[in-house]
């Protein structure tokens, strides 16, 4: 089994967590973090990390897998419709590499205002209960 693509991962995919049993036959090189900072938030149990707000470096493991377990994993994260797999720089141990990882970029339009209605109706609308 030849093992050229590394990945980074972070979450249920680190040793000791549910999806760890994909990497079985992978090759760990270790604990690190992104050299570039990132955010990280939990949905459900289940976190994500998004490139959009930068507040620290993310901690994972780096792997390295071959090319059926990449694409177990690309399905497994829903790449690229759920999650979409990128390189980024990773550190372990003194040791600089570049790395894919699963990021979640939300999408969609920054309101202008906490009003939802605004967005649908011009303008906020007020809701009397009848008695």
């Amino acid at each position: 089994m030849e093992q050229k693509h590394l990945v980074f991962v972070y979450g249920t995919l680190r040793n000791g967590h549910s999806n760890h049993q994909l990497l079985k036959d992978a090759c760990c090189y270790g604990v690190g973090s992104t050299e570039a900072s990132y955010t990280m938030y939990l949905i459900s149990g289940y976190p994500y990390v998004t490139s959009s707000e930068t507040r620290y470096p993310i901690v994972g493991e780096l792997y390295a897998v071959d090319d059926e377990t990449l694409n177990t994993l690309d399905r497994m994260e829903g790449h690229p419709r759920y999650y979409e797999r990128r390189e980024t720089a990773v550190i372990v141990g003194n040791e600089h590499h570049v790395a894919w990882m699963y990021f979640r970029d939300p999408q969609g339009v920054l309101m202008q205002s906490g009003d939802y209605n605004e967005v649908n109706f011009g303008k906020a609308q007020v809701f009397v209960r009848k008695k």
